[in-house]
């Protein structure tokens, strides 16, 4: 008995060491703050996720796999952190699955339906985490998408809110739910006490919010292919009227996911964009909007980033974090900046990083 138990643990060694690769150096006992997600391939690899210690300045990879002893099933296209667990938003396969917010550990399967088809971004508002599913092939049919009412004490879907025009990013304020519609003008406007729906109209399709700490929002407007527009920017809405003003700005990033950051002091917010060099390669940039005098900076605080994934900031530095995948095979990049846009580090990361999740402990 004691050998097959000596055998099992060294299997259990030989795993978690094959699963993080030769190269990586994942602490096991790390309670690391700063999770970095990363999407992954479409049709290879799934998603992973990497720590960032802030104390050691490095960035150890593989981290899922080596806690759980396997990788990913899915894609998460976005994480969230509610209660004491941080849910996923898989897709492909589509699912909602969830780890213990300290041990990282994956407990249970996540939870698929026939009302998590395409999920792409979630808030909880008390015991519900709402998502935003586009329901299908929204580039066709407008009509398909909605959001899920998922209860985070069961664990299941316990219905959903139709919602036409591909629900992207959402926020909650003053007991409403704000989606961004990113195949309408419109931002939809939900009462919780009822489901009611209104609508703030928009220049532009809009995709991602990020709130003050005054419970207002700013939103991303955006001009896309198939939605054009020549007012895209930023928006404003004051939550207590859903009074909406625009700051335009051209190139504002179309990705819905972790293209807005506070600063500290939420004095400015950092804002993705994206141009076209000559020979039509999409080149990434950071703009800088002053929430004082309400204005852009006259150029960008980093620019020239080929492969521009997501932003964040570093709580601790106030230091401007840039994720860039360059290949949706190949492992991406961290690279961190000053707030004056002086280049300080670049970190290996998995493949497609695009956000950064940082839980307090």
């Amino acid at each position: 008995m004691k050998t097959r138990n000596l055998l099992m643990f060294i299997l259990g060694l030989t795993l978690i060491f094959q699963a993080c690769g030769p190269d990586e150096k994942v602490n096991p006992d790390a309670k690391g703050t700063n999770y970095i997600i990363n999407y992954g391939s479409y049709s290879g690899n799934k998603g992973s996720v990497s720590v960032f210690d802030t104390e050691k300045d490095t960035v150890s990879n593989k981290f899922y796999e080596s806690v759980n002893g396997v990788g990913m099933t899915s894609n998460p296209q976005y994480a969230y952190l509610a209660g004491d667990e941080i849910y996923f938003m898989g897709n492909n396969a589509d699912q909602v699955f969830w780890v213990d917010a300290e041990s990282f550990e994956q407990t249970a399967n996540g939870v698929t339906s026939g009302d998590l088809v395409k999920p792409r971004y979630c808030i909880a508002d008390g015991n519900t985490l709402y998502i935003s599913c586009w329901g299908g092939q929204i580039w066709k049919d407008e009509s398909l998408s909605y959001i899920t009412k998922f209860n985070l004490e069961t664990k299941k879907v316990e219905g959903k809110i139709a919602l036409p025009g591909g629900p992207e990013g959402l926020a909650v304020a003053h007991g409403k739910l704000y989606a961004a519609l990113n195949y309408k003008d419109s931002i939809a406007v939900i009462n919780l006490s009822d489901d009611n729906i209104s609508y703030i109209v928009t220049p532009a399709v809009s995709s991602y919010f990020i709130k003050d700490s005054k419970e207002n929002l700013f939103v991303s407007l955006v001009s896309t292919y198939s939605d054009f527009s020549d007012n895209a920017g930023l928006g404003y809405i004051n939550t207590t009227n859903d009074e909406l003003t625009v700051y335009k700005k051209e190139g504002i990033s179309t990705s819905y996911v972790n293209i807005m950051a506070f600063n500290k002091d939420e004095s400015k917010l950092y804002v993705m964009a994206s141009s076209y060099d000559e020979n039509w390669n999409v080149i990434g940039a950071v703009e800088v909007f002053n929430t004082a005098s309400k204005t852009f900076g006259a150029s960008p605080v980093v620019s020239g980033i080929t492969g521009l994934n997501g932003i964040a900031v570093d709580t601790e530095s106030d230091n401007l974090i840039c994720f860039v995948s360059e290949s949706v095979t190949a492992g991406g990049l961290m690279k961190t900046y000053t707030p004056s846009g002086s280049l300080v580090k670049e970190y290996k990361t998995g493949i497609a990083p695009f956000m950064m999740l940082t839980v307090k402990k």
